[in-house]
This record gives structure tokens, sequence and C-alpha cells, in this order.
């Protein structure tokens, strides 16, 4: 597990790697609205201090026609605001953990392979995430936040479509984002070969240490990162208010 103050870089860091359409920081929160997604990274609040007052939640989304929703992150250090938005009867959703690791164990327990990169996705490249992940909104996420991202990226494509990944490097960590392989692909190494390049790219512009987000109950992706080296650092969930259906 990180100390505190890396757990809450680390949160500063994917913030940034994963940019949101509108993001205000106020009164020890970071208040982000995508109304063109529905993913809950994009439109959630993060808190930045213990217990930040939620009615600044509420009355953020409310005035933009949304709904409030909180990543309360570092779970295991925002054990008080979690309290407080239960009472409240907040629901509680989408249980993610947060995974790191060294660049070098990362890339002596993966496996290099034919992988193509480039510092900017092109359509071909939205074609094959849009594909390995299933997901019909891949050209807005290209639109509204792979083109917002600012420090250096790169964007991974495995040969035949079959597999991609991006990287998103800064202050000596590299965050993984979009590793996707192919249905018909899964279980050949494709991952493995992503994983090693993105990692290799980041090393080579001074990454240490990696960083990612799995869905607590993903069991698959959970031990092949743990073969690759990853071990949970923390952990995080969304918090909905009363009468709010968090999104996907």
């Amino acid at each position: 597990m990180l100390l505190v103050e890396e757990m809450l870089l680390v949160e500063e860091l994917a913030a940034r790697g994963w940019p949101a359409g509108e993001a205000l920081r106020c009164d020890g929160w970071l208040l982000r609205h995508t109304p063109s997604l529905t993913r809950r990274r994009s439109n959630s609040a993060l808190p930045l201090a213990d217990r930040p007052d939620p009615a600044l939640v509420q009355d953020f989304y409310a005035r933009r026609g949304a709904r409030a929703l909180v990543q309360v992150c570092p779970a295991e250090e925002r054990t008080g605001l979690d309290a407080e938005l239960a009472r409240r009867e907040w629901t509680r959703d989408g249980a993610t953990d947060v995974l790191v690791a060294g660049a070098d164990a990362v890339l002596a327990a993966t496996a290099p392979g034919a992988v193509a990169l480039a510092d900017r996705p092109d359509a071909g490249w939205i074609a094959a995430w849009a594909a390995c992940e299933e997901r019909a909104d891949t050209d807005e996420h290209a639109r509204t936040v792979l083109a917002r991202i600012e420090p250096p990226t790169a964007y991974a494509r495995a040969p035949g479509d079959l597999g991609v990944g991006l990287a998103v490097c800064e202050r000596g960590w590299a965050g993984l984002f979009c590793v996707a392989t192919a249905a018909s692909a899964r279980r050949r190494g494709i991952a493995s070969h992503v994983v090693h390049a993105l990692t290799t790219w980041a090393a080579e512009r001074g990454a240490r240490r990696l960083y990612l987000q799995v869905a607590s109950a993903n069991a698959a992706a959970h031990a092949f990162y743990e073969r690759a080296g990853f071990t949970r650092s923390h952990g995080y969930h969304y918090r909905a208010a009363p009468g709010e259906t968090a999104a996907v």
C-alpha cells in the first residue's frame, strides 16, 4: 500500500490523465462534469479534503441538471466523508481498486510483442478500442477526454486491432488506461504485450512506477495484473445522492 501522500498524488495524476469536460476546484472538492458522457469518473466530485461539505456537490450538479455523485477516494482515508454520505442515504456503487507497480517489475513479468505506439489516437486506434471494449461512445471520448490530456501520452495498438491501451506519463508515474483485448483473442498474451510496450515507453520518459484502476469485481483483470507485477494500493467507490442513479 502507498503512503497517504502517494495515494493522493496518484489520484491527482489520474484526474489529469482522464480529464473531465469541466473541472472546478472549490472548497475541498474537484467538481467534474462531462455531459456528453456517462462515465462516473468524468461526472463526479473528488474530495480533496477529509470531510468537505456535500451540499456544494449537490448545488454544483443541480445547476447543471445532473445527478450529484461523489468518488469516495481514497476510501481508506475518506471514512468520515463516506459515513456522512451514508447517513444522508447516498447510495454506494462502483467499487474499484487502484493497483500500482514498479516499472522494472512489470517489464520483467510481461512479454514484448509487435505493438505499435503513437502519440495521439487516430481513427484506427479509436475503432480498435471500440471493438475491444465493445463501447459505442469511443468517438465522443476521443473528442471530449483524450483530446484534453496534457501530459505525454502513448496509444498502443496490437496487430489486427486485437488489443489496445494508453499510458499517461507525469512526475515519475505512468497511468494505464483503456487496456483491452478483443473477446476473440483473449488469453493469447496480447494484453501482456500491450502493457509491456506502454511500460517501456513510460520508463524511457522517466516513469518508475505505474498505476491503474480495476473494478473490484473483475477477477480476471485482477489475476492478470497480479501476474504482471501489480499490487493493490487503495480503493474507491461512488456515492449517489438519494433518488439518483449512478452511471455506468
